[in-house]
């Protein structure tokens, strides 16, 4: 007879008990059953990692109640599957391939073989949390296991989306989103950390048009920006300031711009904060979410600056043209000073969203994205 271990020894009794399970299909869902029905869709983890114990302890409990429920008599579904994280997985994929020096950018592949590699990936990494969850002695109808791109879902989903387009429940519009630089995607709000940063507030001049001589003082932390500023606001309920509405300024950059080019209008509007800064503000509907918000209020034309990848466009002007975004903050600064504008500048320390994804600081940006209508809000909800 042989003796009965010390301790427990999981191994040999947790693998038999399972396999035996699965071999007799005790976890399979028999959709012609008279029982009473009962399901559950596992949230599908991404592909492109382990467990976390956040997974663990969320499968436990769905795995507790499945199993309850074949106690109750009922009929048991627990649906697997594991999600293809689209950036994410494209992240991994690409820095595996860089520190193996096959590739500097994604882009040197070309996009076929770039998805060729990111779908081995998958074939080679994407089960090692299907066989940690078994492992877990998880009671999921393995006979259903799916994978979110796979043919028949990529075909439900195209079904469903063209449904809800056909009800007038989603559309696409031009709105401002978190931008990441350097995966070249919008963020939810979720995915943006926020890190204090030590910067510096820019104090630069305007002149009001109507009144050569008088001037107005912005503050602003982004001078880069100023090419893309399409007004100059004040609350109207400002004494300082309130005379200037329905005037104009001339923004200093591009310098290469003639005086009338330049004319942008003094607007009222009480999202201006009267306590920071001087309580003039600068709006640049394109590349911030309030001054967006002001720039529909007030219809004010919105002149895209930086490009999708960080850099200045066209309409940033030939001193900032072709420059990364934070150089062109630099040579922003130094035009101005150039220009006799910049009055001073002072340490300041803020809050930078960064993306979660690329650990790059995001841009406020205006993209066309999918959104469906939410009633309960004054703006619909990204998709």
């Amino acid at each position: 007879m042989s003796e009965i271990p010390k301790a427990y020894e999981p191994q040999a009794v947790e693998e038999k008990w399972y396999k035996f399970w699965l071999d007799g299909k005790f976890f399979v869902a028999n959709p012609q059953s008279s029982k009473p029905a009962y399901s559950i869709v596992i949230p599908p983890p991404n592909v492109t990692g382990v467990l976390t114990l956040g997974h663990v302890l969320n499968n436990t409990i769905q795995d507790i109640l499945a199993r309850k429920a074949r106690m109750n008599g009922k009929e048991v579904l627990w649906l697997p599957g594991t999600d293809h994280a689209g950036i994410a997985t494209q992240t991994v994929v690409e820095r595996t391939l860089k520190k193996s020096g096959e590739i500097k950018h994604r882009d040197d592949l070309g996009r076929e073989k770039f998805l060729e590699r990111v779908w081995q990936w998958k074939e080679t990494q994407g089960g090692i949390i299907i066989q940690q969850l078994k492992k877990l002695g998880a009671s999921c109808d393995w006979t259903r296991e799916r994978f979110t791109m796979d043919e028949a879902y990529s075909r439900c989903v195209q079904k469903v989306f063209i449904d809800l387009y056909k009800k007038g429940l989603i559309y696409r519009g031009k709105r401002m989103v978190n931008w990441c630089p350097a995966s070249l995607t919008a963020l939810s709000d979720e995915e943006v950390v926020m890190k204090e940063q030590k910067s510096f507030l820019y104090y630069f001049k305007v002149e009001v048009a109507e009144e050569p001589g008088t001037f107005l003082t912005i503050a602003t932390t982004r001078p880069e920006t100023i090419p893309g500023d399409t007004a100059v606001a004040v609350n109207p309920k400002d004494p300082r300031y309130a005379k200037y509405i329905g005037k104009h300024v001339v923004r200093p950059l591009p310098a290469e711009l003639s005086r009338e080019q330049k004319l942008i209008p003094i607007i009222g509007d009480e999202h201006v904060d009267f306590e920071f800064g001087t309580g003039v503000l600068k709006v640049t509907p394109a590349h911030d979410k309030a001054d967006f918000e002001i720039g529909l209020r007030h219809k004010l034309p919105q002149i895209e600056v930086i490009t999708a990848n960080g850099h200045m466009n066209d309409a940033a002007g030939a001193d900032l043209r072709g420059l990364d975004r934070f150089k062109a903050r630099k040579t922003a600064v130094e035009k101005l000073t150039e220009l006799g504008a910049l009055e001073k500048e002072e340490p300041y320390t803020n809050n930078v969203g960064y993306s979660e994804r690329a650990d790059v600081p995001i841009e406020p940006r205006l993209s066309e994205q999918w959104f469906l209508k939410n009633p309960a809000r004054s703006w619909p909800r990204a998709g």
